[in-house]
C-alpha cells in the first residue's frame, strides 16, 4: 500500500519523504482501522496457543516420541509460519496453498538448523543455548513440521483476517490474479451435482456410504497397515466423487463433499504431518547421529558483526532523523489520517508514540554498537549479552539465527579464557 503524505511540493529532503512514508506505515499498522481499511484483527497470541496446543497433545500422546523439539517447531512456526516471505517480499506467496509447500521446503533448512541446539536454564541470569554438534531431527522431519504448521498457520489467517478467504493460487501481476477459496467455495462443492440420478437411488448409496465408512473404518483399526489406510482413503475420494456427480442430494442435502476437502487440507493434513515427523525416514541421511562441526567459525562471526553494524547504523540514521523531525512526522500522519486514528488516539497520543518508537530505536542502535564492540574484542560478557539479547527477538528467527551462530561451539571457545 503506498501512502501518500503530504499534497503540498516539496519542502523537505528525498530522505525525510521516505521517513514520513516509514512512520506512516507503522503507525497505520499500530492502529485498528477495520472499518476504512476493510481489515479484520489478525491473529497473534492465538497462532501460538494453536500450535503449542497441538504440539502438547501429540507429545503426551505419544509419550515423548513428538519430543519436545517437535514441539517447539511447530509451535514457533504456527506462530511466524508464511508471515517470514513478508520479511522478503513475497507474503502474498506464502500465504498460499500452492507456494506455501515450496517455500516451507527452504524455510525448513532454518529450523533444521535450530535443532541442533537445546537450552539450558538455570535461574534468570543463567540461560544457555547448547550447541549438540548433531540435529536431533532429521531435515525431512523438520520440514513435514515446518509444512503443518504454515498450513495451520493459513487457516486461521483466513478464519480470522480474511473473513473465510484463503488463497489457492497467488495472484502474479499482470499475469494472473489468483484463485481463492471462501467458505462457500468449499461447502457448495458439487451441491447441485453434475449427473443426478434418482432422488431415492442417490440417497441409498450416499446413505450406504455413510454408513459403509463406519464398517471400514472399523477394519482398518483391527487391521492397522498402509493397504488398509490406502483402501481408506480411496473410499473417501470415491465418496466425494459420487457427491459431485449426484450432488447434496446423496447425503440429504449435507454440505459433506465440500466440507471432507475443507477438513482434510486444514486439519487432517497438517495432524497426518505431524505424525509422519516423528517417523525415521530411510531414503534420508540421518544427520541426527553424525557429528556436525563448524566450519569456518571466524567467517560466521564476522558476518554477524556486520548484519549488527549495519543493522545499527540504519537503526541510528532513522532515529536521529526521527527525533529532528518528529512534530513534522506526527502532524503529516495525524494530518493524512485524522478521521481513521482520532478515533482511537488524539494527537498528543499519536506523538508519545512515535516518540517512543524513535528512542526505542535509537536504544537498539547503541546496543547494536556495544556489541559489535565487544564481539570485535572477544569481551565473553558481551557476546553473553549478545546472546540473551537476540533470544529476546528469538521471535524474528533472525534473532534465534545470530543467537545459535554466537553459540556454536568454536565460535563460544573464542569468548572462553
Amino acid at each position: 500500500m503506498k501512502i501518500k503524505i503530504s499534497d503540498k511540493k516539496s519542502d523537505h529532503s528525498l530522505k525525510l519523504n521516505y521517513l514520513l512514508n516509514l512512520y506512516s506505515l507503522l503507525s497505520i499498522a499500530l492502529i485498528i482501522m477495520q472499518n476504512k481499511l476493510e481489515v479484520k484483527n489478525i491473529p497473534s497470541i492465538a497462532h501460538l496457543v494453536m500450535g503449542a496446543a497441538i504440539g502438547l497433545c501429540l507429545y503426551y500422546i505419544s509419550e515423548g516420541r513428538f519430543s519436545k523439539t517437535h514441539c517447539f517447531t511447530l509451535f514457533l512456526n504456527s506462530y511466524l509460519g508464511p508471515d517470514v516471505g513478508w520479511v522478503i517480499g513475497i507474503g502474498r506467496y506464502s500465504h498460499s496453498l500452492l507456494f506455501w509447500p515450496i517455500f516451507a521446503f527452504f524455510l525448513a533448512y532454518v529450523y533444521h538448523y535450530f535443532t541442533r541446539f537445546t537450552i539450558k536454564i538455570d535461574g534468570i541470569r543463567n540461560i544457555e543455548l547448547i550447541d549438540l554438534e548433531r540435529y536431533k531431527l532429521q531435515y525431512f522431519n523438520t520440514f513435514l513440521l515446518v509444512l503443518a504448521a504454515g498450513i495451520m498457520h493459513i487457516y486461521l489467517d483466513g478464519v480470522v483476517n480474511k473473513g473465510g478467504k484463503f488463497s489457492v493460487i497467488p495472484e502474479i501481476i499482470p499475469v494472473y490474479e489468483g484463485l481463492v477459496w471462501t467458505y462457500e467455495d468449499f461447502f457448495l462443492f458439487g451441491v447441485e451435482g453434475v449427473f443426478p440420478l434418482y432422488t431415492l437411488v442417490s440417497m441409498f448409496i450416499g446413505v450406504s456410504l455413510i454408513f459403509g465408512f463406519i464398517f471400514l473404518f472399523v477394519w482398518f483399526l483391527k487391521n492397522n497397515s498402509k493397504k488398509t489406510a490406502l483402501i481408506v482413503f480411496i473410499y473417501i475420494v470415491v465418496f466425494i466423487i459420487f457427491f459431485y456427480l449426484v450432488g447434496s442430494i446423496a447425503t440429504m442435502f449435507h454440505l459433506d463433499g465440500g466440507a471432507l476437502i475443507f477438513v482434510g487440507i486444514f486439519w487432517v493434513i497438517p495432524l497426518m504431518l505431524c505424525t509422519m515427523s516423528v517417523k525415521d525416514f530411510k531414503f534420508m541421511r540421518n544427520d541426527t547421529k553424525t557429528f556436525v562441526r563448524t566450519n569456518r567459525p571466524q567467517t560466521k562471526l564476522l558476518l554477524v558483526i556486520i548484519w549488527l553494524l549495519v543493522m545499527g547504523l540504519i537503526s541510528l540514521i532513522f532515529s536521529i532523523l526521527g527525533l529532528i523531525n518528529n512534530e513534522t512526522i506526527v502532524s503529516s500522519i495525524y494530518s493524512r489520517n485524522e478521521e481513521q486514528i482520532s478515533e482511537y488516539f488524539s494527537y498528543k497520543d499519536l506523538f508519545i508514540m512515535i516518540l517512543a518508537i524513535e528512542i526505542v530505536v535509537l536504544v537498539i542502535s547503541i546496543l547494536n554498537f556495544m556489541c559489535v564492540t565487544g564481539l570485535l574484542l572477544k569481551n565473553k560478557k558481551v557476546w553473553k549479552f549478545t546472546v540473551y539479547y537476540h533470544l529476546i527477538f528469538s521471535w524474528t528467527i533472525i534473532g534465534l539465527i545470530i543467537a545459535c551462530v554466537l553459540s556454536e561451539t568454536p565460535i563460544k571457545e573464542m569468548f572462553e579464557y
